[in-house]
């Protein structure tokens, strides 16, 4: 199954769809840079695309606090057998 990327911000964040489900990818860390690829619902998803200050906020508190959300994160192969609802 093919991922598309729905929307990117170098330095900030790609909104994935795999299949059904929605996958948001945010690069994190200082000095070793790393990815937390965090399932989306498509309500969410749905809501950022219309209105992309959504996807900043998420991804920004991601960042700030990436620990919060290491249980979340899946492999964006993996997006297919979980649902995550914020």
């Amino acid at each position: 199954m093919e991922k598309i990327i729905l929307d990117e911000k170098t330095w900030s964040h790609t909104l994935y769809k795999h299949g059904s489900h929605y996958v948001l990818s945010v690069p994190c860390g200082g000095t070793a840079l790393y990815e937390l690829d965090i399932p989306i619902d498509e309500a969410t998803a749905e809501t950022a695309l219309q209105d992309p200050s959504v996807l900043e906020l998420l991804a920004s508190s991601i960042r700030q606090n990436p620990e919060a959300y290491l249980a979340k994160t899946v492999g964006i192969n993996e997006a297919t057998a979980i649902s995550v609802t914020y």
